[in-house]
């Protein structure tokens, strides 16, 4: 029995149409068979095992399941199982399930303008059968009898009646089996049952409602529950990766417009060396989006080392009409109506939650990663256009007073990062001072100790200084009063070519930033004043190290951008040197101008301004307990 099951239903009117006319043209366009028609499709949809895994359980999920189990063998190049508890299909809806464009989620077109399932392109299951061997079990809930229904490499070879199951269990074996090609670029089996976990695991964040299990060779790889609701998906989180990594979040909820963004983030100090640990959702649907990649960067930048990445679970609500779901085959990547828009609600809502993850007051210098706005022609890219609500990051909401310190409540956030001995154990410090601290003293002229508590802290004069002066310039930058010195004398520039092409081009900007300079040659350049931060350092070299970053980088005019790499070079410069003395009173004024900072956890570059060793380690350590 052979039977197509795929195939677009394209009449032969048009053709007989052009080939009966009165010339005799040898036609060299023609319409593939369906057969090959769906392998192309397949090398679309079906990169990897990995693939099928994520078709089979969404289509699961969208047929309101509530428990997936996955199995695989041979890390799913022999076999893939997907069995779901959901509403199950009759006889004929599953044979018309695997005809391509055939779907239950669209009715007409007006339903693809807010698509409220994981999407549709009604290419996946007819492609999955058209490069294995797939056997279908399926029971429409309340039937007395179910379906079976087996297709080898796209030809229909079996259909008949079977035992009631509650949903559908899909099985695809022999992957690739009629496409020797395709299946040598298959990886080891280690690495495709990798993929395939993280597959599941990609599903199971999206649904924490959801239980779901993965077997992989008869072993249970894991078996999550349905998360209750007062868990939420903390208690999701924690199950999957564990309660090492849930102590390093901090909770995100933000709303922009129409738009909200929930989940958690890690704190800053924290951070990868890949996006591994990275989960985004828009609308419950796993993505990978270049626009909201930039926003992370953007509102972690000066909070983690450059190479370095968050771990973060994103969770975006953007009604279904502003957002296009079926952009690529996989469904992965989406487009926006307003993309600016979705990079506001990101970025804001990341600032709104490491602020707020130490409880501070709203006196505070901006956070790193703002829009710099000290004129209205100066709107970072990816901004909200004029006519669109502003979400103002760059604003402080008070004057800072430096002599009124302001202490955040005592919140620690600990991460284990070096091992002292037996016992005792030393950890990154990322959140506000104690109420009590005391200035213990000085150490190797480069490490300010801190007591309160039950804590030692130990805090790196320099990186603590960078911070607050890194702080102190946007928020100077943004209401423009950029404090500038004049030069008793103008310093001559001579620079090279490279650079002072763009020197001439930045002028601007970079007297927004504290610098006046003047033309004067063609490749000189007279500096007739400077930040007041760089007065009693070498700011010439500073301005060179300026040039060369902003060069090297490939750095454009876009004031924004320019600035960032500005203040960054200025607030090093200009802060504490490592091998400087300092009294108990100067420590202390660094510290009481560290606490009104609004992100005290690390320097511009990303790195640790405290560690902390707990009195209980110390005992430890000395064998005390």
């Amino acid at each position: 029995m052979t039977r197509r099951v795929s195939g677009n239903r394209i009449t032969k009117q048009i053709y007989n149409e052009s080939v009966n006319t009165d010339r005799a043209v040898a036609s060299v366009i023609r319409a593939l068979p369906d057969r090959v028609a769906n392998q192309i499709a397949a090398g679309e949809v079906v990169e990897r095992p990995a693939s099928i895994i994520k078709e089979l359980v969404e289509n699961s999920l969208d047929a309101g399941s509530a428990f997936v189990t996955v199995f695989i063998r041979n890390g799913g190049k022999s076999l893939i199982e997907v069995t779901d508890d959901g509403s199950g299909m009759c006889r004929d809806d599953a044979l018309l399930a695997f005809e391509r464009h055939a779907t239950s989620k669209i009715k007409d077109e007006n339903d693809l303008k807010a698509i409220h399932s994981f999407g549709f392109r009604g290419e996946a299951l007819g492609s999955i059968a058209s490069v294995s061997r797939l056997t279908l079990s399926t029971c429409l809930t309340g039937e007395e009898a179910g379906a079976e229904v087996v297709i080898e490499g796209g030809a229909l070879k079996n259909v008949k009646d079977s035992a009631p199951i509650k949903g559908a269990r899909i099985s695809v074996s022999s992957l690739f089996f009629n496409i020797p090609a395709r299946r040598k670029f298959l990886r080891s089996e280690k690495v495709e049952a990798s993929h395939c976990q993280e597959a599941v695991i990609r599903q199971a964040m999206g649904r924490p409602d959801a239980r779901f299990r993965l077997l992989r060779d008869g072993r249970q790889a894991f078996d999550t529950r349905a998360i209750p609701e007062k868990e939420g998906l903390m208690g999701r989180i924690k199950d999957l990766f564990g309660e090492d990594l849930a102590k390093e979040l901090t909770p995100v909820d933000f709303s922009y417009g129409a738009m909200r963004l929930t989940g958690f983030i890690s704190r800053p100090g924290t951070s990868r060396g890949a996006r591994d640990t990275q989960y985004i959702y828009i609308n419950g649907r796993y993505v990978k989006d270049r626009l909201i990649n930039l926003a992370i960067a953007d509102g972690y930048r000066s909070l983690i080392p450059k190479g370095r990445y968050p771990a973060l679970f994103l969770y975006l609500s953007i009604p279904p009409e502003r957002v296009d779901v079926n952009v690529s085959p996989t469904k992965m990547e989406v487009r926006f109506i307003d993309g600016r828009a979705v990079i506001e609600l990101v970025r804001s809502g990341l600032y709104d939650s490491l602020k707020s993850s130490r409880d501070v007051k709203k006196d505070f210098y901006p956070p790193a990663g703002v829009s710099f706005r000290p004129h209205d022609r100066f709107v970072a890219s990816g901004a909200p256009a004029p006519d669109q609500p502003q979400v103002s990051l760059a604003q402080p909401d008070a004057t800072l007073e430096p002599e009124t310190p302001v202490i955040g409540r005592e919140d620690f956030g600990m991460l284990k990062n070096l091992p002292l001995g037996q016992g005792a154990e030393l950890f990154h410090f990322d959140f506000a001072l104690p109420d009590n601290f005391v200035v213990v003293g000085q150490v190797f002229k480069t490490f300010i100790v801190v007591e309160g508590a039950d804590r030692l802290l130990l805090i790196d004069q320099h990186t603590l200084d960078e911070r607050v002066n890194y702080e102190k310039l946007v928020s100077a930058l943004n209401d423009g009063r950029v404090d500038t010195q004049e030069l008793l004398f103008p310093v001559q520039l001579e620079l090279s070519r490279v650079n002072s092409e763009f020197m001439a081009q930045n002028l601007e900007n970079l007297q927004q930033l504290g610098f006046v300079v003047e033309a004067f040659g063609e490749s000189s350049f007279n500096l007739r004043a400077v930040p007041a931060l760089l007065l009693n350092t070498d700011y010439k070299s500073a301005v060179i190290d300026i040039l060369d970053t902003a060069v090297d980088d490939e750095i454009d005019t876009d004031f924004s951008i320019v600035a960032e790499t500005a203040i960054n070079i200025i607030a090093c410069r200009g802060a504490v040197k490592a091998g400087q003395s300092l009294n108990k009173e100067e420590a202390r004024s660094l510290l009481s101008k560290l606490a009104r900072c609004a992100l005290p956890y690390t320097c511009p570059h990303g790195r640790p301004i405290a560690l902390t060793l707990e009195k209980d380690e110390l005992l430890k350590g000395f064998r005390r307990r």
